[in-house]
Order: structure tokens, then sequence, then C-alpha cells
């Protein structure tokens, strides 16, 4: 399942930064989260939403198999918390299930990502 980050910023530019700089530390692609797996990664086909003060970013966020979006958000909400300008956060995913002839039905989820306001 693909899941994704959506983040409402002031400043873009200087969370991409941290980001990829502390996936450059961890030596991987994606900017550990947490202990369990969870991580971010720019989407390099991103492109920043929104002018002047905020903008929307997207990133790509990795859920091990067995976590489940409450955990991921507590963690995410832990990983945020050391960065300033983020407004809002949410997890997208889509969730597919079988109607009764077979079709595959996407069903849009989210999860907002209660951040401390500071």
């Amino acid at each position: 399942m693909d899941y994704f980050l959506d983040l409402e910023t002031d400043n873009a530019k200087a969370l991409i930064s941290a980001i990829e700089a502390d996936a450059e530390a961890a030596g991987a692609a994606d900017a550990p989260v947490s202990d369990n797996g969870i991580g971010l990664r720019i989407d390099p086909e991103n492109k920043l939403r929104g002018g002047e003060g905020m903008q929307l970013l997207t990133l790509l966020l990795t859920v091990p198999v067995g976590i489940t979006v409450d955990v991921a958000a507590d963690q995410i909400k832990r990983y945020l918390g050391g960065k300033r300008g983020i407004k809002e956060a949410t997890i997208t995913w889509t969730e597919e299930t079988l109607d009764a002839d077979g079709n595959v039905d996407p069903i849009p989820r989210e999860r907002r990502v209660e951040l401390d306001e500071s």
C-alpha cells in the first residue's frame, strides 16, 4: 500500500533539506522516523503547491507491514516535533476492496497527525 504525508509548511525548502540530511546521515533513501522502519522520502516528482507563505508538500511515507497508521502518526508527530514551520500534517492512502462482481473499489483514507501547537 502506498502512503503519503501531506504537510502544510511555511518553509518547505528547509524541511526538504532536513529530511534529505536525515536520510543521508542514516545512509538510506528514507529519513528514519522511528526504529520500527517508518521513514519519509522526498518524491522527486513532487511539486510544491501554494505561493508566498504556506506551501503544501507531499512526501512518500514508508509504513512497514504490521504497523498501524495510528502508530505511524504518533511517530511522525515525534519526528516533526523538532522541525519548525509545519502547520498541518495528514497521512493519506488508498485501500482497495472487491465488490460482489470482483471489481476493485478504491477507498481514499486519511489520518490527521495532531501536531503540538507551539
